[in-house]
Parts: C-alpha cells; sequence; structure tokens
C-alpha cells in the first residue's frame, strides 16, 4: 500500500492559448518501491487523429532512457470520470525507438507508463534520476514524454509523494495550500505558462532536503541539497557563501541575467554537473565538502556560467525538444573553454580562486596539459567541436585534441591581446557581453561572429589569430603576449614521473562504447607504446592481459594492474578479424611549462602584470 501521498500540482493561473493540445502530468513515487517511476499523461484539445509522444534526446548527451520505459498504454481520457480513461483502450504505434502515434479519436487521451529505473550506481552521474528511501532525484527530459509537434505545448505538472517530502525546482512557484489539502504551484514564471520546452529542462529534486536562498540585484537564487541518510557534516555557511561570492561576479559580468529565479541542486552520493535554462544540478558528496567546504566550486562556477554562455548564448541557437541527436557546432570551444576560462577568472575576482593558485600557476597547468596531448596541435578547436558528437574512430582517429583547453588558452590569450590592444580600456569580458548581447536566446553564432566581436571591441585585426588558433592547429606563442605583463613560458621535456622520481607506465589508451557492439579501442595520444605496438582506435577489445572487455570497469580495472616493464597481451578485433598484440609498456616523455617573471620588468610591466594576477577587470 502506499504511503499518505499529496498532490502538488505545477499549475498555472493564466489563460490558456484557444487553440493547440494542453498536457498535464501525474508522476507518482513510492518510497517503499526504489526502482520505477509511474507517470499519467493526459492530452486534450489535440487533433482528432495520431499525436506522437516521444522522450526527448538531450542536446549534449544521449542515455536513450526509453530503454527503461514499461507498459505504455493509451486510453480515451474523460474528464467526468473523476480524471481517469474510459476503459477504451487505444493501440499505439511505434514511429521508431523512441517515438509513438497514440489515437486520439476525441480530442483528449491518457497515456500511461512506467520506467524501470536501472540499478543506483555508487558512481552515480548526476543527470540519472534515482530515487531513494529519503527522496528522489528526476531528470525532466528521462521523466516525461512530451507532444513531438507540439514543444511548447503548455503542461502541468503533479506530483503523487509522501507528505513529508520537499520539492525543489528551477520552475519559479508560488506554493501555496488548498481548501482540498493538496498544494498548487502557480507557474514557471511570472508572466507565462509552464511549456514542454521549459519543463524538459527543469530537473526536479524531492524528499529531505536543506536549502538556503540569496538574493543577488534583486533575483531569488535557491540552493538546495539532498544529503545521504549517512551524511558528513561540514560547513554550510562557506559552502553557500562562495556560491553567492561567484554569483555576483557573473551578475557584474553580465549585469543582467537570462532567469527570474535560479536553482542550485546539489546532490550527495553523485559526481558531475549539468546545466539547465533556471538551474543547476551537481554532484557534492558531503565527505568531501566537509574536508573543504569549496570543493566543488570549480563543477558550480562552470556549470552556472553555461546558463549565459550555452544555455542563453548557444552555438546551435535557440534550444527546443528534439527527438534527434545533438547538432554538430565547431563553436564548442568557446561555449565550454572560455567559460572555464571564466569560472576560474570570477573565482578569483570573488576571493576565493581554485585550491589557492595563482594565476600563473592556473596558466602552466593548462599549458601542461595543451602540451601533454598532441592532438592539441592537430585537430583545430574548430574541428574537435565539429567531432565531438561523433564516434572516435570516424572523426580525428587516433588524434583526441581537448578543445576545453583550447578554449581556455584562446580566452586567456584574446584578454590580454585585447587590453594591450585598447591600452588598458577593454578585455574578453567586453567580447563576452557584445556577444550575448547580439545572439542569447536569439539566434546561433559562428566563429566569424566572435572574431568580429573580437575585433570590434579592440578596433585590431584578429583574422591571423582566428585562421591560425582556431580554425588551425597552430599552438599559440603566450611569450609575446606575455611580454606586455613582464613574463614568459618555459618548455622543458622530462621523463614522467611521481614526486618521488618514479617514472610512470605510459597508460594512454582508452576504451568506448559504439551505439552497439563490442568496446571499442580508444587512442589518446599516437605517442605512445600502444600505438607503435599496431593499436588503433576503432579496433573492437576482446581481451586486456586475459581480462574481458566488456564494459568500460572491465577495462579500468585491467588498465589499472599494468606495471612499468610489463608486456601486455591484447587482443582485439581488426576489421572483422581476431588479432593479438604484445605491449612491452615503457615509461614516457612529457612537456612542462613554467611562467617565470622576466628581469627587470618596468612599472608599466608590473602594474598590468599585478591587474591579470588579480583577474581584475579593465
Amino acid at each position: 500500500m502506499l504511503p499518505v501521498l499529496l498532490s502538488l500540482i505545477f499549475a498555472l493561473p493564466f489563460p490558456l492559448p484557444k487553440q493547440g493540445p494542453v498536457v498535464s502530468y501525474t508522476v507518482t513515487i513510492d518510497p517503499a518501491d526504489t526502482t520505477s517511476i509511474r507517470v499519467a499523461m493526459v492530452i486534450q484539445r489535440a487533433p482528432s487523429s495520431d499525436t506522437h509522444v516521444a522522450m526527448a534526446v538531450h542536446p549534449e548527451y544521449n542515455d536513450r532512457f526509453w530503454r527503461y520505459i514499461r507498459d505504455l498504454r493509451a486510453e480515451v481520457f474523460e474528464a467526468r470520470n473523476a480524471g481517469y480513461g474510459s476503459g477504451k483502450p487505444l493501440t499505439i504505434t511505434a514511429d521508431d525507438d523512441h517515438s509513438w502515434s497514440v489515437p486520439t479519436p476525441t480530442g483528449s487521451t491518457i497515456v500511461t507508463y512506467w520506467i524501470q529505473l536501472p540499478p543506483e550506481s555508487s558512481n552515480r552521474a548526476v543527470w540519472h534520476s534515482t530515487l531513494r528511501s529519503n527522496g528522489a532525484s528526476l531528470n525532466s527530459t528521462d521523466t516525461f514524454l512530451y507532444l513531438r509537434d507540439y514543444p511548447r505545448s503548455p503542461v502541468s505538472v503533479g506530483l503523487r509523494i509522501p507528505d513529508y517530502w520537499q520539492v525543489r525546482s528551477g520552475l519559479r512557484c508560488e506554493v501555496r495550500r488548498m481548501a482540498s489539502g493538496t498544494l498548487s504551484c502557480a507557474g514557471a514564471d511570472a508572466t507565462r505558462t509552464l511549456d514542454a520546452t521549459t519543463l524538459l529542462d527543469s530537473p526536479i529534486l524531492l524528499g529531505a532536503l536543506r536549502t538556503w536562498t540569496f538574493t543577488v540585484r534583486g533575483v531569488p537564487h535557491h540552493v538546495v541539497y539532498w544529503p545521504l541518510p549517512n551524511a558528513t557534516p561540514f560547513d554550510t555557511t562557506e559552502f553557500v557563501s562562495s556560491i553567492e561570492k561567484f554569483a555576483q561576479q557573473t551578475f557584474a559580468l553580465f549585469g543582467k541575467a537570462p532567469y527570474t529565479s535560479y536553482t542550485f541542486m546539489l546532490e550527495d552520493g553523485a559526481y558531475g554537473g549539468l546545466e539547465h535554462v533556471n538551474s543547476v544540478t551537481i554532484g557534492a558528496r558531503s565527505s568531501d565538502l566537509a574536508k573543504d567546504p569549496r570543493a566543488n566550486m570549480p563543477e558550480i562556477a562552470h556549470e552556472f556560467f553555461h546558463t549565459w554562455n550555452l544555455m542563453a548564448l548557444n552555438p546551435r541557437g535557440v534550444l527546443t525538444p528534439t527527438v534527434n541527436p545533438p547538432l554538430h557546432t565547431r563553436e564548442l570551444w568557446w561555449s565550454e573553454g572560455v567559460t572555464i576560462y571564466y569560472a576560474e577568472t570570477l573565482q578569483r575576482r570573488a576571493g576565493i580562486p581554485e585550491a589557492g593558485k595563482t594565476r600563473m600557476k592556473e596558466l602552466e597547468e593548462e599549458l601542461d596539459i595543451f602540451h601533454g596531448n598532441s592532438g592539441n596541435s592537430v585537430v583545430s578547436p574548430e574541428r574537435g567541436s565539429w567531432a565531438s558528437i561523433d564516434p572516435p574512430n570516424l572523426s580525428t582517429g587516433d588524434y583526441l585534441s581537448n578543445y576545453y583547453t583550447q578554449g581556455r588558452l584562446i580566452g586567456y590569450a584574446l584578454d590580454i591581446i585585447i587590453n594591450d590592444s585598447t591600452r588598458g580600456r577593454r578585455g574578453m569580458d567586453d567580447v563576452m557581453r557584445l556577444m550575448y548581447d547580439r545572439f542569447a536566446k536569439k539566434s546561433a553564432f559562428t566563429g566569424a561572429d566572435i572574431e568580429k566581436a573580437t575585433g570590434d571591441v579592440c578596433q585590431c585585426n584578429v583574422r591571423s589569430f582566428f585562421e591560425d588558433h582556431v580554425r588551425n592547429a597552430k599552438p599559440i606563442d603566450f611569450n609575446p603576449i606575455l611580454a606586455p605583463l613582464g613574463l614568459r613560458v618555459v618548455l622543458a621535456t622530462s621523463p614522467a614521473a611521481d614526486s618521488t622520481g618514479t617514472p610512470f607506465p605510459d597508460l594512454r589508451i582508452s576504451a568506448y562504447t559504439p551505439p552497439t557492439g563490442r568496446m571499442r579501442v580508444r587512442i589518446i595520444d599516437p605517442r605512445t607504446v600502444w600505438t607503435s605496438a599496431g593499436l588503433h582506435t576503432g579496433m573492437e577489445w576482446v581481451s586486456l592481459n586475459g581480462t574481458q572487455i566488456d564494459s568500460f570497469p572491465d577495462f579500468r580495472r585491467a588498465i589499472r594492474s599494468i606495471k612499468l616493464g610489463d608486456t601486455v597481451r591484447v587482443e582485439v578485433i581488426r576489421e572483422g578479424r581476431p588479432q593479438k598484440i604484445s605491449v612491452t609498456v615503457t615509461g614516457y616523455d612529457r612537456t612542462r611549462a613554467r611562467v617565470v617573471e622576466v628581469p627587470d620588468a618596468t612599472p608599466a610591466q608590473l602594474d598590468r602584470r599585478n591587474r591579470w594576477l588579480s583577474g581584475s577587470q579593465p
């Protein structure tokens, strides 16, 4: 028997459009059953023919969560029958594996289904829906079917949950108790109805939650934490204060927000982060926060900044739900790499630099990452961005570029170049604001648009920079760029080793899962012992040192057991034929970067260096 449940309704006080379908969802969660979510979807005012319902594909990942949909049914809906179906079944026809044709002969149909959740992992990605006895995390994209041909259809959501559970979401709601004893939520924001596009990008957190609120320039921000039952206590004051300081710096940069309220949803026992239009979900282990309340600030800063630079300012244009795979774009180096640049820069302005590092140290580490992978000097940021959604063996072969690192270094370089060209009056902030004003929530942008915005800000010609370092893969020479700051970069190559000088074994090889078939080989850098022995990206894994490779955990266990000097037995399938390869694992060299001060720097250089080190705005 279900426990006492309440119905929490995400409903809307505004008049509905006179035409077009509307959808009402009811989600039922029983804390005694942590394996499934039950959903009822009432479609009204639909055409008197078939209507297509589908599970959307997220624009950044495709978990194919439709694999877990069970018992999909449809009936004619009759409101007079206590809001249930009439009992007259309707035949659902599959369009493909995640879209279905549902008859709507009277214009009103109820579709019901349940989601059989995969077993919860001890290392769960935060965007994977999960249920526990003390709450639930619902990724709306993977929970709600939507009307494929009406992505802006008005919707409402009811949650049948234990009456002692709290509910938090990025959806703007004023909850008030009704005479019936239920709860009603008054809408997505203050001016319009909730639609499917907004709902599918608004995860919902329920259960025994801890909540804090702060306001930046009149805009409310909520910090919500879902702890494990055995959570480790941590300093919540420092935790929330750091988030607030970063939010203040982001507002100082843009002067405005693309939302009317915002919710930081943080989950104990999970990892990773995912940005949304009005919220962010972050895995934040209480055991890590107990050691350092700022442990997750780099991730929080990155995903929060994406609210501006990816959700609003998006190279794919204004996003709506779709059943199609993500679109190619050449500009992820900007959306991801420049976002990392700002995550570091704004934390520094807020007085909370990552791990207390100086800006010189941050630049050194990013240059180390760049030079540690030859793909960064072969695959351009634009090409790497484009190839990011393609199978590795069909895109860049044995080279794996890092457009995150490439983009971050471009951000560092352009900021100094612009500042130098304008005699300290302007910088990268001006380019970001100009891009936001020109394209956010309006249209897609291209690398040419970024180049034009940069040139407009600095009143200089940046064509050769974009040709060399954005459209092509020429490494940035930071020495002339850093010269006005009285700094230079020194590169040195030495054996890769730990702090005691013990060489690391060359384990620079990985695995990936194709849509179908066996795990595949992924070469990280062709300058490895694995490539020299004959392994290449796209080969099918069979075994590694006798361990069958059927999953990524299999690969991880096998690779971790390999030591320096081992001769490793590898079995793969190449072009349909089994192949055995022996690999002798040696050490390898890596390039290290040091940013050093130039002797006898002038007062002007020292002044510019100090302002750069602080991350201050022009």
